[in-house]
């Protein structure tokens, strides 16, 4: 029997944990479905196929499952998952827009939104789908599974366990990254040479020169095929980057607003502050109000920049 979850853009709603959390899972233990019905999402669909044959569809990408994968789908990216018999998929649902995500440890923190992006207006084509190959996936299986129990029995305490399980699951999501990397639709090898070099070093002043030469391209051509493959620019992917890197932080720290606009790339406080309000259509002193978890003080954000 097919089933469409109700995440679907659609038909999107709030009766499950997504609303309170920021999160929430669905199991199928025996999902079918046989014919292609391309779909999107108003949040972000982590699809985990732990076991059976499938073939995902995503607009003009086609991958084979085979019970060792994860994909990230972006919001509002179309894609359905077509059966070869029953497999046993759980879906997690994210919403980053209106929940924080949890605190990182060291480089997992700049990873994660280079996973699940933090806002739809920061996703591009390089990003609308992320694949990630799962050497451990009994692991994974495992965390997912008691998330999900957890929040289906919602028995005392489970919002405080559920949250420790979503935080180890994603701890777990950005170490399989890390060790077997990440699937891009259409991935060009030297245009991925480029944007992994602005995902490392978006603080830094990068010459256009340079980033020609890592690719092995004129700065011509590099400049109309990064636009062609990402749907930006090479600035502004920069920008996007460096403000994910501020949002971030405003979400999780308590440092100035002047300080984080500068250590995330921007020399100009007033550029940020207007890019900031441009992309996301609110004040970073805003911004880090209304996403600031519960339980964190704000004795940092106080200052230049707030307006």
């Amino acid at each position: 029997m097919r089933i469409i979850h109700r995440y679907d853009i659609n038909g999107s709603s709030d009766t499950g944990t997504i609303g309170d959390l920021g999160f929430d899972t669905i199991h199928y233990p025996e999902y079918v479905n046989p014919v292609k019905q391309m779909h999107g999402l108003d949040v972000i669909l982590l699809s985990c196929i732990f076991s059976g044959h499938a073939r995902h569809y995503l607009d003009n990408a086609v991958f084979e499952e085979d019970g060792s994968s994860i994909t990230v789908v972006n919001y509002g990216q179309r894609h359905d998952i077509v059966t070869d018999g029953p497999i046993d998929v759980m879906n997690l649902f994210i919403d980053p827009t209106r929940h924080t995500l949890p605190v990182m440890p060291g480089v997992f923190q700049s990873m994660l939104p280079q996973l699940i992006s933090l806002h739809p207006t920061l996703a591009n084509r390089s990003n609308r789908v992320i694949r990630i190959r799962v050497a451990s996936p009994g692991a994974m299986r495992a965390t997912l599974q008691l998330l999900h129990d957890e929040l289906r029995t919602q028995r005392y305490g489970y919002q405080e366990n559920a949250r420790h399980l979503y935080t180890s699951f994603l701890i777990r999501l950005c170490r399989e990254a890390t060790d077997n990397g990440v699937t891009r639709p259409a991935a060009d090898e030297r245009l991925e040479r480029v944007r992994a070099l602005l995902d490392e070093r978006f603080s830094e002043r990068l010459r256009l020169d340079e980033l020609a030469e890592h690719a092995g391209m004129s700065k011509t051509y590099l400049c109309r095929k990064f636009r062609d493959y990402t749907g930006r620019s090479i600035f502004e992917y920069l920008v996007d980057r460096r403000l994910e890197a501020a949002m971030q932080r405003l979400r999780s720290g308590n440092d100035k607003i002047a300080t984080i606009a500068v250590e995330s790339g921007f020399s100009d406080l007033g550029y940020f502050n207007r890019k900031f309000r441009s992309r996301l259509d609110t004040t970073p002193g805003e911004y880090r109000s209304r996403m600031r978890p519960a339980g964190v003080s704000d004795t940092g954000a106080p200052g230049a920049g707030d307006a």
